[in-house]
């Protein structure tokens, strides 16, 4: 994957070190080779001696308009004031937001002024993705999504959680604080922009408690039903070439519209919970009969299912095995769930997360089998 070159200028040591530190300790490091520098000579200097730069990140105070060789490279001026972002010829971020959601700008406005990075960079081959999928509504799949996607992160792992329910219920587990929706996401993927790794840097949030990136997609039914499976690919081709995910965790709803036959086709691992009934067992075998009818040929989810039983209380009802299916992960019935419960409680349940990791050792990340894992 083609790293990108940030060189940061500022007269604010303590800053300069910290963002610096934070850029090359963040989740994103993979993506920059970071130098940083206080003195304007030196600056010139390195820049004289004719390595290439990416990006110029530099405070407005130090910026000068002869430094050497700036029409080759982005020039992002830090900004004390927000205000003052909006009032200059050249690209402009506030210095003073949170240092992810900086990060996220840099990149954002990179990838707006070079249509052609997306193209140097590639598909990152420890990048899985998995489906969170049942033909039977009422499982818990996007409880047990968006929990998975936060014991993922426990796991020193990037995650990146992507809600295409019809109706979506990102807001009762993942929250930001900034306002805006990502919504537009959508449109950017229908138009095939090339801005659209620009837009998904820019229209992700970030989950603090859970430590996942997110779309804040407000319920829109319609925009979710017109989603085509192109621009299902898009969006994630576009979540895959920013490079900096290790896991795409995708919550489906139990349609058989095309996106979510695109998604389970992308799927590297397919998790597909059940309640603990007959219902469950009897849908999942009529989906796989129906299998070569709806993707064209047999075992394109089989090969990659595993089914989770939710809901279990410690007597499995049906026979797995008869139907030659096995389960790969029980889950427990949460008795305070059946009422509504916070965010912190619905993603902070011991015995349900304990269970979850188990799965992630099984299933996902068997190397990691032995680790110690924080938050349980």
């Amino acid at each position: 994957m083609k790293k990108i070159r940030i060189v940061i200028a500022d007269s604010n040591r303590d800053y300069l070190e910290s963002l610096a530190a934070f850029i090359r300790n963040s989740k994103s490091s993979s993506q920059f080779m970071v130098s940083y520098f206080s003195s304007m000579d030196t600056l010139k200097s390195y820049i004289e001696q004719g390595d290439m730069v990416d990006i110029l990140l530099i405070s407005s105070e130090m910026y000068q308009t002869d430094i050497p060789r700036l029409n080759e490279m982005l020039v992002i001026l830090l900004e004390d004031d927000s205000l003052a972002t909006n009032n200059q010829s050249l690209s402009s971020i506030y210095r003073y937001q949170r240092l992810d959601q900086l990060v996220g700008d840099i990149l954002g406005l990179y990838y707006e002024n070079n249509e052609d990075a997306g193209k140097l960079l590639m598909r990152n081959s420890q990048t899985k993705i998995i489906s969170v999928y049942s033909p039977v509504g009422g499982t818990g799949k996007t409880t047990v999504a968006v929990n998975l996607a936060k014991q993922i992160s426990l796991n020193d792992a990037k995650v990146f959680y992507l809600n295409l329910e019809t109706f979506n219920t990102t807001k009762l587990f993942l929250t930001d604080d900034q306002g805006d929706s990502s919504l537009q996401i959508f449109y950017y993927a229908k138009t095939a922009s090339n801005q659209l790794l620009s837009k998904i840097e820019k229209l992700k949030k970030y989950d603090t408690q859970a430590m996942v990136d997110f779309f804040d997609v407000e319920i829109n039914a319609q925009e979710m039903l017109e989603l085509t499976s192109g621009e299902i690919e898009r969006i994630l081709n576009g979540l895959l070439e920013i490079g900096s995910y290790d896991y795409i965790i995708m919550d489906l709803d139990s349609s058989i519209h095309e996106r979510n036959i695109t998604a389970m086709k992308e799927s590297d691992i397919i998790l597909w919970p059940v309640s603990n009934d007959h219902l469950g067992l009897l849908k999942t075998k009529a989906f796989l009969d129906e299998e070569l009818r709806i993707f064209g040929k047999e075992n394109v989810v089989k090969d990659k299912m595993s089914i989770i039983v939710n809901k279990y209380n410690g007597n499995l009802i049906g026979d797995y095995n008869e139907a030659e299916l096995s389960v790969e992960g029980y889950l427990p019935f949460i008795q305070n769930w059946i009422q509504f419960q916070s965010k912190a409680e619905l993603l902070g349940n011991d015995d349900f997360n304990r269970e979850i990791q188990m799965i992630i050792r099984k299933l996902i990340m068997p190397e990691q089998e032995g680790v110690l894992h924080s938050g349980l």
